[in-house]
């Protein structure tokens, strides 16, 4: 299992290499924003939290809108990233499919 989640890695890495969109850094600076304001959001508050996240996926979804499916990969990716290198616990349960 671990083998199969490396060689998915090492495909995604490669395949960031060739991808491009005009919006890619706007994307990035987007999801850490929002990516903020969830993980800054306090956890007891269920619609606060749901309300955060769902912000979140507004903005994502403009990416999707325009038709730029590489700044909709972007904004998960460094929306995940955020999470997980400033609440670890919190990236577990919303990212993580359950298997633990």
């Amino acid at each position: 299992m671990k083998a199969q989640i490396l060689l998915a890695a090492t495909a995604v890495m490669a395949l960031g290499a060739c991808r491009h969109s005009p919006h890619a850094d706007e994307a990035r600076q987007r999801a850490s924003e929002a990516a903020a304001k969830v993980v800054g959001t306090n956890p007891t508050d269920t619609l606060a939290m749901q309300r955060s996240i769902l912000d979140a996926k507004a903005v994502q979804s403009e990416y999707a809108l325009m038709g730029d499916s590489v700044a909709v990969e972007i904004f998960d990716e460094e929306f995940q990233k955020y999470v997980a290198e400033h609440n670890a616990r919190l990236a577990g349960q919303m990212f993580n499919d359950g298997s633990k």
